[in-house]
């Protein structure tokens, strides 16, 4: 995430217990990231903590997702994918 290039259709296998986990307050600030997050953000804790969310953000996602995604978080939702 953290060198944001096009779309390659590279996958990254995670196992099957990694779940990645964000956190923000509603200003999209990352409060919390578990340490799969981190990882597979490439940036280190402490450059994350207090960033804005959409710093992970790759160009490529779709600007009606993002504002859908932004719209929930600022309501007081939870916005979360399985699978």
């Amino acid at each position: 995430m953290r060198n944001n290039q096009p779309v390659s259709q590279r996958e990254i296998e995670l196992k099957e217990d990694d779940f990645l986990v964000s956190r923000t307050d509603t200003k999209g600030r990352i409060t919390y990231a578990n340490p799969a997050f981190i990882d597979i953000s490439g940036f280190e804790h402490a450059e994350l903590m207090g960033a804005p969310h959409n710093l992970i953000r790759h160009p490529d996602m779709p600007p009606a997702a993002f504002a859908n995604l932004w719209q929930t978080v600022q309501t007081g939702g939870n916005v979360a994918r399985a699978g």
